[in-house]
Formats: C-alpha cells, sequence, structure tokens
C-alpha cells in the first residue's frame, strides 16, 4: 500500500484534477489510498465566511458560499461530463454539505461569535467537498474510488483548530474502515486536514493539516511509502522563486527535512514528518505539474554521504530580543529567570546565543508584555523585522570550509545573531529584512554554485 497526497494547487480546477486522478491510476497497481486537499483558496473563502457572519454580514456569506458551489459545479461538469447519474450524486452531496454549513454560519451571526469547534465544522467543509468530487470523478473514469468520511478513520484529541492524532485509536479505525476497501480492489478516496474526537465532533490539524493526515493514514496502515504531490519538483536547495538555479535533492534525511520545513521551506511541514518517522515509512515530494521529476525521496537515512550543506531556508518576520545585565557575571540561576518569563508568556524561541553578560534569542510572535517583564531581570532591546538564514545539512561542524565559505559571503551584510548548534544540523545566521534577500543569494552561490577546491 502507498499514501498519494495531492495539495490544492494539485487538485485547483478540472484539468488539474483530471491530471491527478491519470497519477492514481498509473500506481493503481501499488494499492494507493488516496488524500487530497480543498480546491485551491477554498479553505480561505471558509474562513472569511465565518468572519462575515460572526459581524452579521449574511449577504457577504451567500456570497461565498455561493462562489464555492458554482466553483465546485462547474469542475463537476467538466469532469463527468455526459455521465449525469454521476453528475446528480455529487450535487445532492454539495446541496447537503452546503446547507449543512450555512446553518452553522447563521448561527455565528446569531451568537456574534464564532467556537473552535463550530469554526472546525466550517473549515473541514473544503476537504470534505473536494474529496467526494475527486471519488465521483475516478467513478467516471472508470477507477474504483470509493469516498472514505476522514472523521471514520483520523481520530483525535479535543484541541480544536490544532488537533494532534490518537494514533492508537486511528490504527483501529484505518484497518477497519481503510484495509477492507484495499482487499476489495478499491481505491480509498478521504480528505485531509480533518478528523474527530473520541465523542464525534469534528477537528481539524492544523496548518500543513492534509500533508499531516498523509502521514498519520500512512502510519496507520503501515503504507510502504507516502508520496505528497505538490506544485513544485521536490525539496530544493533553496525557494527557486528567489534563486531560479536552485536544484531538486533528490534524497535527505528525515532531520534535514524537518530543520529546513521548520526555518521556512514551505514543501513539508514539520509536523508531517513525525508520524512516517516513527513507523519507518518514506516521504516522496513530487510535482504533479511535472510528473517525470523524480523528486526528492525523504527517509530516516538521507543519502551516503557523509555530511555537508543541503539547502539554505530562510525564515522572514522574525523578532530579535537582547537580554544583557551585569548580574549574569557568575550568577546562578540567572537563564532560568530570563526564560520563566517567557514560559510565562507562552513564547517560543528559535535561537539562542550567550555571552557572560547577555543572552539574545530570535521569536516568532512577540508578545507585547515582554519587555516590562523582562526590566527587573535585565536591560532589553528589541529588534523587528529580522530573518533567519538557515544552512542546514549534516555534520556541519565537521567541514571547517562551511563557515569560511559562509562569513566570506556574508562581506558588507551586517550579521547581528549567528548559531550553530551541536548536532551540526543548522548554521544560522540573523540578518535585517532588508538584506536577507541578498544574504540568500550570496550564500547559495558560494555553498552550491561555485567548485569547491580540493
Amino acid at each position: 500500500m502507498i499514501v498519494i497526497k495531492f495539495g490544492g494547487t494539485s487538485v485547483g480546477d478540472a484539468q488539474r484534477v483530471a491530471n491527478a486522478i491519470d497519477i492514481v491510476a498509473e500506481r493503481r497497481h501499488l494499492q494507493p489510498i488516496v488524500v487530497v486537499s480543498a480546491l485551491s483558496g477554498v479553505t480561505n473563502d471558509l474562513v472569511a465566511a465565518s468572519e462575515a457572519a460572526r459581524r452579521g454580514e449574511l449577504a457577504k456569506v451567500d456570497e461565498i458560499i455561493g462562489r464555492i458551489r458554482q466553483r465546485h459545479e462547474d469542475v463537476a461538469v467538466q469532469l463527468v461530463q455526459q455521465k449525469f447519474d454521476f453528475l446528480d450524486a455529487f450535487m445532492k452531496q454539495l446541496d447537503k454539505q452546503l446547507d449543512q454549513i450555512h446553518t452553522i454560519l447563521r448561527g455565528f451571526t446569531l451568537l456574534g461569535e464564532i467556537t473552535d469547534r463550530a469554526k472546525d465544522k466550517v473549515s473541514a467543509l473544503g476537504e470534505k467537498l473536494s474529496s467526494v468530487l475527486f471519488a465521483y470523478s475516478m467513478k467516471m473514469r472508470a477507477l474504483p474510488g470509493e469516498h472514505v468520511d476522514s472523521e471514520d478513520v483520523v481520530i483525535t484529541d479535543d484541541r480544536f483548530c490544532e488537533a494532534a492524532p490518537l494514533m492508537d485509536d486511528t490504527r483501529e479505525a484505518a484497518r477497519r474502515v481503510l484495509l477492507p476497501h484495499i482487499e476489495r480492489n478499491l481505491i480509498p478516496v478521504m480528505g485531509g486536514f480533518i478528523g474527530r474526537t473520541r465523542d464525534g465532533a469534528t477537528t481539524t490539524l492544523g496548518r500543513g493539516g492534509s500533508d499531516y493526515s498523509a502521514a498519520i493514514v500512512g502510519a496507520a496502515v503501515g503504507a510502504k511509502e507516502i508520496q505528497i504531490w505538490t506544485d513544485v519538483d521536490g525539496m530544493m536547495t533553496c525557494d527557486p522563486r528567489l534563486i531560479p538555479s536552485a536544484r531538486v535533492i533528490d534524497r535527505i534525511s528525515y532531520v534535514e527535512a524537518a530543520e529546513l520545513a521548520w526555518f521556512g521551506a514551505k514543501v513539508l511541514h514539520p509536523k508531517t514528518i513525525a508520524p512516517a518517522v516513527d513507523e519507518g515509512i518514506p516521504v516522496r515530494v513530487l510535482n504533479t505539474h511535472n510528473v517525470a521529476s523524480p523528486g526528492t525521496l525523504v527517509t530516516a537515512e538521507g543519502d551516503d554521504r557523509r555530511g555537508g550543506p543541503r539547502a539554505v531556508a530562510l525564515k522572514k518576520g522574525i523578532t530579535v530580543v537582547h537580554m544583557t545585565s551585569n548580574k549574569m557575571l557568575g550568577a546562578h540561576g540567572f537563564l532560568a529567570k530570563l526564560f520563566a518569563v517567557f514560559e510565562e508568556l507562552q513564547i517560543s524561541v528559535d535561537l539562542i546565543t550567550t555571552s557572560e553578560v547577555s543572552v539574545s534569542v530570535t521569536v516568532d510572535e512577540m508578545h507585547p508584555q515582554l519587555p516590562a517583564k523582562l526590566k527587573d531581570v535585565a536591560d532589553v532591546e528589541v529588534h523587528d523585522r529580522q530573518c533567519i538564514v538557515a544552512i542546514v545539512g549534516r555534520h556541519l561542524m565537521d567541514d571547517a570550509q562551511v563557515g569560511a565559505r559562509v562569513f566570506s559571503a556574508m562581506q558588507g551584510i551586517p550579521i547581528s545573531m549567528f548559531s550553530l548548534g551541536t548536532s551540526g544540523l543548522n548554521l544560522s545566521i540573523v540578518v535585517d529584512e532588508k538584506d536577507a534577500d541578498r544574504a540568500v543569494k550570496s550564500i547559495h552561490h558560494a555553498l552550491f554554485e561555485v567548485p569547491v577546491a580540493v
């Protein structure tokens, strides 16, 4: 068995859905389970409809729901053509789901607020519709697609909007629901992003939820491979929009992929890696618009290279917090006092550098109370509009030339922080936002475009 996941851009219109179905057909002998995202942009529309309902803008709600309805109808009509029985069945499903969501949205208007539980119910609609549409379209093309409700498979805790799977329950459900379809040579089709609690409430898995769903399902059924089909050729040495000469990484380790994802690479979300890591299942990233590309294979061990840099990632929107105090000198427990404040405010830290009298950290989101909370412990300077440029690879500390080439490439670009962990996975520098693109281009050129002298 394999799990095939298609992202929103891979099912954005009728032609792309048709292309995705061709990909499934070519892999039918591998006993695929299909996981699909919502049609591109639909989840954003549902969030907008929820906010409009909360504000009492019912005309806006009707407009958005009408747009969602029309978009799915247009795709269905193009895909099923003269197969009126399939079209009629899909339209009934579409009307049923949209009417239910419309009722919930009107409830938002009456209450003037949205609970996370209700928000998940609405946000899940996009994947429910796309998976039903995909399954019906497969049948029209004589493929035995069988829609499976994701809520019958992925069982989660009750942290609405950011639910985590209960893997023992999910394994039991997946084997009970999915394996009988596989045994009858059917191809299960599920929506990503969606789960349910033990008591039946709809949940969503948060950012990157559809990839996460694919990994959860793959782990639950013991899949041979998880394929993530997206709109790029795989994981690359840098964002190709910034570096057109960036190259596809043919094979990469789990830890390198997770590090890249955390520091800005958008192809995979870090959570996506975890279920596959736990079960030793390889994840392959492929391009629906370039099927011939071999993509990137993510495995526990990566490739056979000893180490070295694999890619450069850029994480924008960072804030640097510098904390200085003479009380640190030779003091015990001083860092504990500093980070107790971060814990109190629930602020996550990415990078940390220290000296005898100062500590500097980077945070994704600055809490307005942080400077005031820290003032009794240290003098604080806050610098926003910063970026982390992360050079990711294995055993970076073993090659002194990596650091030398990076610093040589950074000549003329001010650096506010520098960090290289003992794991040797990530050499990170922090620069001002205005210098970020120049820094990335210069570093990528030095590490991946200039031949290394032997």
